[in-house]
């Protein structure tokens, strides 16, 4: 069984490069992409099911990807919902390990405060 995964970023590259990395996973299927916050529902509204959102900031109950690491935005991410908090520059093992993590119920952050 894979990891179903919406992609919501609004930079046309580093969207696509951050889904063909995860669709290289055995475990990981990208099934929808958006460019923002108001596509990534519309997708959800459609019936498009995924097991996690993997957004660039500011939507709870999903994974944060973004380049913000001082302290008012990890906490902001925290009060809002988010399971998972991972800066942009990390490596593709932290993404992945994120993921994973946030799949099983647990939080994951990445940023070294």
């Amino acid at each position: 069984m894979k990891i179903k995964l919406i992609v919501v970023e609004d930079n046309d590259l580093v969207r696509k490069g951050i889904i063909g990395l995860l669709n290289e996973q055995d475990d990981l299927q990208v099934v929808g992409e958006a460019n923002n916050g108001s596509e990534a529902i519309k997708l959800l509204d459609q019936g498009l099911e995924s097991d996690i959102v993997l957004t660039d900031f500011n939507m709870p109950g999903i994974i944060i990807l973004t380049m913000h690491q001082r302290a008012e935005f990890v906490d902001r991410a925290r009060s809002a919902g988010a399971s998972g908090y991972m800066l942009k520059d990390g490596n593709f093992d932290e993404l992945f390990a994120g993921i994973r993590s946030v799949y099983t119920g647990e939080k994951f952050v990445t940023v070294g405060l």
